[in-house]
């Protein structure tokens, strides 16, 4: 019945060859697909049969020479694939009886030239796909019958220059994609011809001059100009393209912007200049672009910027000043920016922002000034921002925060404080964020909470306070915190923690005091938290446990133990944590395992056991861990495995036994374990031949591919 089949593909196979009328009576065929294969040639007898073949799919394969003709007998062919195969060179005449094809796909091949009738006769072709070879050049009559072309990818190539008249026959032509090539000019009368010109992008390349080049392109959309030489753009460069609407200059070297480089863009909606040179705007250079959204000038060398330089331009949402050496923003510079939504002034020389500084940025939702010189907030300092929901305070020698700066933000969702040289906030200091949901104070030098600290944060859903100096919580501090339900406090001096500390907290389901100095556990603490399913007390000093630290979590699922240096386990101390799925004991002194080492706990599913000096797991000391899907005892000093030591563990399904010391293994060692799929064994003193009948046994997942 091959000659009513429409579909047929070959695909991830060793296939190396295809015969002459390997496809024979395959009349009907309107898709067919080789890809992943062998195959490194095609003859021209091949298709005979396929007459009625529409879409041609011959892509990632070895396929190095198609030979002449091997086309000829499919007429019909609209779409042909021959993408990222090992082509040099395509025939002459190769598509010459392929005059019906709309789309055509040779890139990410080897290609380094093309003959001039390549495409000849290629009337219908709209899409063209060059990209990601090698071309150097490209005969100047190459395109000359391609008048319905309107898409043409050229770009990822080593093109050198372009023919004056290359693209002289493409009216039609709306995208063309000319990145990442070796182009040092263009001719100017380029794109005379293509005045339906939509999307130019000359990216990466090596550019120093425009003139010219743009003339009579009014319908031009997009122009990337992204990553040339180009130092200065000459008045009036742009000013036929009436309707370009984004223009990218990034990561050249423009000194200066003027007035006349924007001429006649008036619907110019998004200008890119970020990492350029620019050291200069002259007064009124962005007055015409009375559209304009976007606005990016970073990574420039901006000390200040004219007072009313953004006055016309009402409609800008996105402002991006950060990494110049602006040092100061005049009163009155924003105030026209009704508005504008985000605002970057990151990596900046800013000292102080006067009161009444963003006065006219009434729908502003985002503000950053990272890395800056300001020394304090001081009152009035957000004054005119009753819409910003984001707030960073990060990276600045800031030594104190007036609390009445935050009361002009009521509006602020999350506020980050990161870096800053502040101790401790007095009462009350949050209590104006009435809509705030996030709060970070962070990598600062924050020692003591205190009651009231956090009064009025009655939406606070998480509250980061790790990577401080916090040696002393009040207690009381997170009374009226009722949403909270994550807590973060790694990374600080607590050395106790105790009940009263954390009253308020009802709804907290995960809570992190990792990499503290907490040598014991109050049980009772646990009590204030009915909902905790997630505890990290990782990198303490827990060495001695009593046993009864978790008699008040029976909802925890993960917990961390990890780096505590604990020696021995207390027999009942997991024996509240019936819903415990999650158990991390890495890098302590467990030593050798035996029954008991690891208090059973029937529904676990994973463990961490690595780095914790284990020289040797006694049978039975997985009994009762039936649940077990994932252990991890890598990087501990096992000499020998035996079918004893992971009796029981009929559900794991990965072990893990890397950078042990592990010498003598037969690969049926796990028999005993019918759901195991995985097994690492990588840094042990195993021979080439033992690794490969495990990895031969329990292979590496292979990818899914859908297609």
């Amino acid at each position: 019945h091959l000659q009513n089949l429409k579909e047929f593909g070959i695909g991830f196979s060793t296939v190396d060859n295809i015969e002459d009328k390997a496809f024979e009576r395959m009349f009907n065929v309107k898709k067919f697909l080789i890809f992943e294969t062998e195959m490194s040639r095609l003859s021209k007898g091949a298709f005979t049969d396929m007459h009625g073949l529409v879409t041609l799919y011959l892509f990632n394969n070895k396929l190095g020479e198609i030979e002449e003709g091997a086309f000829n007998s499919s007429p019909n062919l609209i779409e042909l694939h021959l993408y990222r195969n090992k082509l040099t060179k395509i025939p002459k005449n190769l598509l010459a009886r392929s005059l019906l094809l709309e789309a055509v796909y040779l890139n990410e091949n080897a290609l380094v030239d093309l003959d001039d009738g390549t495409f000849k006769g290629l009337s219908k072709l709209k899409a063209l796909h060059l990209e990601s070879n090698r071309l150097v050049t490209l005969p100047p009559q190459i395109f000359l019958d391609l008048s319905s072309l309107t898409v043409l990818h050229l770009e990822n190539n080593a093109i050198k220059d372009i023919p004056s008249g290359l693209f002289a026959k493409l009216e039609n032509l709306q995208h063309l994609y000319l990145s990442t090539n070796k182009l040092g000019s263009l001719p100017s009368d380029i794109f005379k011809h293509t005045t339906r010109m939509e999307t130019i992008d000359l990216s990466n390349n090596q550019l120093r001059n425009l003139d010219g080049i743009f003339t009579g392109l009014a319908k031009l959309d997009r122009l990337v100009l992204a990553r040339n030489g180009l130092s200065s753009i000459s008045d009036g460069t742009f000013s036929d393209c009436t309707k370009l609407s984004h223009l990218d200059f990034t990561e050249n070297e423009i000194e200066r912007i003027t007035p006349g480089m924007f001429a006649g863009l008036g619907e110019l909606k998004k200008v890119v200049f970020h990492t350029n040179k620019v050291s200069t705007v002259e007064p009124a250079s962005f007055d015409g672009l009375i559209e304009l959204d976007t606005l990016s000038l970073e990574k420039n060398k901006l000390k200040s910027l004219p007072l009313g330089v953004f006055d016309k331009n009402a409609k800008l949402e996105s402002l991006y000043l950060a990494a110049n050496e602006i040092d100061h923003l005049e009163k009155g510079f924003f105030d026209n920016l009704s508005n504008l939504v985000h605002l970057d002034l990151d990596s900046n020389k800013i000292k102080h922002f006067e009161p009444g500084t963003f006065n006219g940025l009434r729908q502003l939702k985002s503000l950053y000034f990272s890395n800056n010189y300001l020394s304090s907030i001081t009152p009035k300092m957000f004054e005119g921002l009753s819409s910003l929901t984001y707030l960073l305070i990060s990276n600045n020698p800031i030594g104190s925060i007036a609390c009445e700066a935050l009361e002009d933000l009521p509006a602020l969702d999350s506020i980050m404080i990161q870096n800053v040289n502040v101790e401790e906030f007095p009462s009350g200091c949050f209590s104006s964020l009435k809509n705030a949901e996030y709060l970070t104070i962070s990598k600062s030098k924050l020692k003591r909470l205190n009651k009231g600290m956090f009064v009025g944060l009655e939406k606070v859903k998480g509250l980061h306070l790790s990577e401080n100096h916090i040696y002393q919580i009040e207690a009381g501090t997170f009374e009226g915190l009722d949403e909270v339900t994550a807590l973060f406090l790694h990374q600080n001096q607590l050395s106790e923690v105790k009940g009263e500390m954390f009253t308020g907290l009802l709804k907290v389901n995960m809570f992190s005091l990792s990499d503290n100095k907490i040598a014991s556990i109050d049980p009772s603490i646990f009590k204030l938290f009915p909902n905790l399913q997630l505890l990290y007390l990782g990198q303490n000093k827990l060495q001695k446990l009593k046993g009864d630290e978790f008699t008040n979590a029976p909802k925890l699922t993960a917990l961390d133990l990890a780096m505590n240096d604990i020696e021995t386990l207390p027999t009942d101390i997991f024996k509240p944590l019936t819903s415990l799925l999650t158990l991390n004991l890495a890098f302590n002194k467990l030593g050798t395992l035996q029954k008991g080492s690891i208090p059973i706990i029937p529904q676990l599913e994973s463990l961490r056991l690595d780095e914790n000096g284990v020289g040797d797991v006694k049978p039975g000391t997985f009994d009762g861990f039936g649940s077990l899907l994932e252990l991890d005892l890598s990087n501990n000093t096992l000499k020998h495995v035996n079918v004893e030591m992971f009796q029981g563990l009929t559900k794991m399904h990965s072990l893990n036994l890397e950078h042990n010391e592990i010498s003598d293994l037969s690969p049926d060692v796990f028999n005993n374990l019918p759901a195991l799929t995985r097994v690492r064994l990588e840094g042990n003193k195993l021979g080439a031949d033992v690794m490969d009948a495990i990895k031969k046994k329990y292979p590496e997942p292979e990818p899914i591919v859908i297609s």
